[in-house]
């Protein structure tokens, strides 16, 4: 078991340049901005459905409560539709740790905050995503998103990419802490 308090869990999470900046919400969660690869470059976590405007953004934190660590993913959704737009100032309890603001092309329509703990397996990350996000009726562009692998079979490529993307940073910040 590990016993590490959020100044302890920063000075890792900045050891193993994880990202270029690591911000602090309240007394309890470590938010991951501008996320960096293996190599030290920035990644980008964006992806757009090929005949829409729809935008996936993805941030990532860390939460410690009482010893027990999880893993957060802040989910924007944004479109070309004008009729709403939620600013930061709207977000509500943990969901105010992401900012809303950063390089999108249109301001996000939706936020959505999913969380588990740190030291989950893959199929209950898979699991999670699927039962907090992927089923929700207004992202259900995420299965419309479809490429042709090598094999020659369609895949729901942003369904993919979250879930790979989500995997490697959870799997990055479990080794960073270890």
């Amino acid at each position: 078991m590990l016993n590490y308090d959020l100044e302890t869990l920063k000075h890792k999470i900045e050891a193993a340049q994880l990202a270029g900046f690591i911000y602090q919400h309240q007394q309890h969660i470590l938010v991951l901005q501008e996320p960096l690869t293996d190599q030290g470059e920035t990644l980008s976590f964006f992806a757009q459905h090929e005949s829409s405007s729809d935008q996936i953004g993805l941030q990532f934190a860390i939460k410690l409560v009482e010893q027990q660590l999880s893993f957060l993913i802040g989910v924007t959704h944004s479109n070309q539709d004008r009729g709403y737009e939620i600013g930061a100032g709207n977000l509500k309890g943990e969901q105010k740790a992401f900012n809303l603001l950063y390089a999108f092309y249109n301001y996000p329509k939706a936020f959505y905050l999913l969380e588990l703990p740190l030291f989950s397996n893959s199929a209950q990350l898979e699991h999670a995503l699927t039962e907090q996000l992927f089923n929700r009726p207004e992202l259900a562009f995420i299965q419309t998103a479809t490429k042709t692998n090598p094999r020659g079979q369609q895949v729901k490529w942003i369904k993919d990419y979250i879930v790979q993307q989500s995997l490697d940073m959870k799997v990055r910040i479990q080794t960073a802490l270890l």
